[in-house]
């Protein structure tokens, strides 16, 4: 197994370790520490995604945007800021000689943050800006408001709108964020090239040296994304982009939680099989090359609140047949197990994916994050290739049948202004467009 070293330091604070040539005198460092998304409510959401465009820039310690700059001039520095399902993560990609500034910037924001407004005011401004822009096409509002539409509008994950933020300020701003920056425990992972001695020197100097943390109450621990209400028919949002441009989307929920996760491994093969044969599906009735997404959610810290999405961004006459056709592939993949050679179409290219993707450094960063505070994700990570790669035509029944079949889904269409849902057709005729009959305004 790889040779990474955890590290625990007096202050709570837990870090890995692993010194690798893989990559010559590239490192990450990632930091993850926090509630993420658990942490806000609806009086505070507003504040989730200013946070992801402001929080960086309002500074550390006397360091302003302007002298984080200046510093990192001749260094590589990064300083991506993330929220998730769970937890908050800081995110760099520097060089060998750069490790010990990378860790002292990441450090400083969460023991010495600095509030300048002037980046709150920035932000607040470009997302008034910007909000109406994503109405002007399907894939703007998929954007915007999937995420709040399909967990049945919860405010954490929707996108303010103008009412919202003119409500904001930057005394808000650090009233929310600056007991969350020393809420949760920490965890740090640095994985390069790197002398290891020197590097955990650094952690203990940075990172080892900031105060006890605050606990995360314990009803924000245990929330997780609902799912949102679920009926017959779609909902319908519209856009004023292009007359002859929508999406569809088709949601069912799933789960959640490291006990499942060999599961959720391999419902990535379930997804894709339902992938190709949508895929297959739509190009069949709707003779045009669109290009479907279906894909698995399954947050890893949370114990619930995952899903399964299929998704498509078609001419609004083919939107009945793509629900058709998804309710269609569901119920057939939990009736009938798939051929042998249709799992292998699948699982011979996630099977070379993942051998591939395993000889970079971030391959295993991803896969062990979480690791210092749920120790089964180590043991998990020896069955990683297995569970991607290796299956039977019975267990994608199961699942099929688990997540697909005995569930009804969240439909979405999102069409344009003036236009009404059509109803599927019967037999492989596609829709005619004068089957879709103008909204009165």
């Amino acid at each position: 197994m790889l040779e990474i070293e955890q590290v625990d330091f007096a202050n709570g604070v837990k870090a890995l370790v692993w010194a690798s040539d893989a990559e010559p005198g590239r490192v990450t460092v990632r930091v993850r520490f926090g509630a993420g998304y658990r942490a806000f409510d609806k009086d505070s959401a507003v504040y989730a995604s200013l946070g992801q465009s402001a929080l960086v820039g309002s500074g550390l310690g006397e360091l302003g945007q302007n002298e984080i700059d200046r510093l990192a001039t001749g260094r590589k520095l990064g300083f991506n800021f993330a929220i998730n399902d769970a937890v908050f993560t800081l995110t760099a990609q520097t060089r060998s000689e750069d490790v010990g500034d990378q860790l002292y910037l990441f450090a400083a924001k969460l023991g010495m943050p600095r509030w300048d407004k002037d980046p709150v005011i920035r932000a607040k401004a470009a997302a008034e800006l910007a909000y109406n822009t994503y109405s002007t096409s399907p894939g703007g509002i998929l954007n915007r408001d999937l995420e709040y539409l399909v967990t049945g509008g919860d405010p954490r994950f929707a996108t303010p709108d103008p009412a919202a933020l003119k409500a904001v300020t930057p005394e808000g701003f650090r009233a929310v964020w600056e007991p969350l920056l020393q809420q949760g425990p920490i965890e740090v992972l640095v994985f390069g090239e790197f002398d290891q001695a020197k590097v955990i020197e650094q952690l203990r100097l940075t990172f080892g040296a900031l105060p006890a943390r605050d606990p995360i109450p314990a009803d924000v621990a245990a929330r997780v994304p609902p799912f949102a209400a679920t009926e017959e028919k779609p909902e319908v949002v519209t856009h004023r982009g292009d007359a002859n441009q929508a999406a569809a989307v088709v949601a069912w929920p799933s789960g959640g939680g490291v006990a499942s996760l060999r599961e959720s491994r391999q419902l990535e093969i379930l997804t894709q099989l339902f992938n190709n044969r949508l895929l297959e599906a739509l190009r069949e009735r709707a003779g045009a090359s669109y290009s479907p997404q279906v894909f698995s959610n399954w947050p890893a810290d949370l114990a619930s609140g995952g899903r399964i999405t299929a998704l498509a961004q078609l001419e609004p006459e083919f939107v009945p047949v793509f629900f058709a056709e998804a309710d269609r592939i569901a119920k057939d993949l939990a009736a009938n197990p798939p051929t042998a050679d249709e799992l292998a179409r699948v699982t011979e290219p996630l099977s070379q994916q993942i051998r591939r993707a395993s000889t970079g450094n971030q391959f295993w960063l991803y896969n062990l994050e979480g690791a210092t505070q749920d120790p089964q994700r180590v043991v998990l990570l020896r069955s990683l290739l297995v569970d991607y790669s290796q299956t039977s035509p019975q267990v994608m029944q199961f699942l099929a049948d688990r997540y697909l079949a005995k569930t009804t889904p969240y439909r979405l269409a999102i069409i344009p202004e003036g236009q009404s849902l059509a109803q599927a057709p019967s037999g492989g005729a596609a829709l005619n467009p004068a089957q879709v009959a103008p909204l009165g305004r």
